[in-house]
């Protein structure tokens, strides 16, 4: 009879749970749904994607700009730290 007490006990809580995961179901149907808009959208107009494309490929390009800037700096470093005598392995025990 206690083991029955006990279900019966339980069952509030568990209905209580499934509202809440019913709800949160509903807000991500609703986001899904929300998603599938916006993504229509951006796929129906071509001028967005292509705007898209084009600020990719520009991102891309001063990224790459920017890498062989980097490794340029690296060598006039080297190129400098070799004038002077210096050893790389001498400046670099003090990054640690």
């Amino acid at each position: 009879m206690a083991n029955f007490n006990e279900k019966n006990a339980d069952l509030p809580k568990m209905e209580g749970s499934i509202a809440k995961i019913e709800e949160i179901l509903f807000g991500l149907k609703q986001n899904l749904c929300t998603l599938h808009q916006k993504i229509e959208i951006i796929d129906s107009k071509p001028e967005l994607q292509s705007s898209i494309k084009k600020h990719k490929k520009d991102i891309e390009t001063r990224a790459s700009k920017l890498e062989a800037e980097v490794k340029w700096l690296r060598e006039e470093l080297k190129s400098i730290r070799d004038l002077l005598g210096l050893k790389l392995q001498n400046s670099n025990s003090g990054k640690s």
